[in-house]
């Protein structure tokens, strides 16, 4: 079964969180290239799920997407 609207608006929520929490250990000045590239890339990951999840939100609603 798909999850409800409220339920995807609430694992956006907790993406976004996780991002943040991500964000912050990108800023520690003593993070080694590789560190911040494997950030990088879990916040282009965790950004292009949030994207999908809009997506699947505006697609229930009737909405159009961007």
């Amino acid at each position: 079964m798909s999850a409800s609207v409220p339920r995807l608006f609430a694992d956006i929520k907790a993406m976004l969180e996780d991002m943040h929490a991500v964000a912050v250990e990108g800023q520690c000045c003593d993070n080694s290239p590789d560190m911040q590239l494997a950030l990088t890339r879990l916040l282009r990951s965790r950004t292009a799920t949030v994207e999908a999840s809009l997506v699947i939100i505006a697609h229930r609603l009737g909405g159009e997407h961007d």
